[in-house]
């Protein structure tokens, strides 16, 4: 017997829709998957929750905003323990479509900010066809 097979194996668990909304809502940054020209891309984006739609900004010079408008996309969010080797993931899968002025939350403290610096006047909603989440537990 290898030291690999004496580790404890935790169990997945499915999370619940209205659980997945909540951990989305208390998270900030997440991972957006779109394709480009070379595949499937996933790249880190801070977002707010708008509702059950994920919200967050992109720079309009960006080959992400050229990609985002109309498009089938997946968003996840994770939080993983490596120690305990417990946690969470939830995607959510859906289509992203630019968001207008008069369709943002009307509270702008409400709105994702970005992080990082430069210019993100774009926001991109993902509206979700379907969410989904598992959690890793140590039985």
């Amino acid at each position: 017997m290898d030291a690999y097979e004496d580790l404890q194996q935790a169990t997945l668990h499915d999370i619940p829709r209205s659980e997945c909304l909540q951990l989305l809502g208390l998270a900030r940054v997440g991972r957006i998957v779109y394709s480009d020209e070379q595949g499937p891309i996933a790249l880190p984006v801070n977002f707010r929750m708008d509702g059950e739609t994920v919200l967050f900004r992109v720079s309009p010079a960006s080959q992400m905003c050229v990609r985002l408008n109309d498009a089938n996309v997946s968003f996840q969010v994770d939080r993983l323990d490596d120690f305990h080797q417990t946690g969470w993931s939830v995607l959510v899968r859906g289509k992203s479509s630019y968001v207008e002025n008069e369709d943002l939350p009307a509270m702008r403290s409400t709105r994702p900010l970005p992080w990082a610096r430069g210019f993100r006047p774009v926001y991109v909603r993902i509206q979700p066809t379907q969410i989904s989440g598992r959690r890793l537990v140590d039985d």
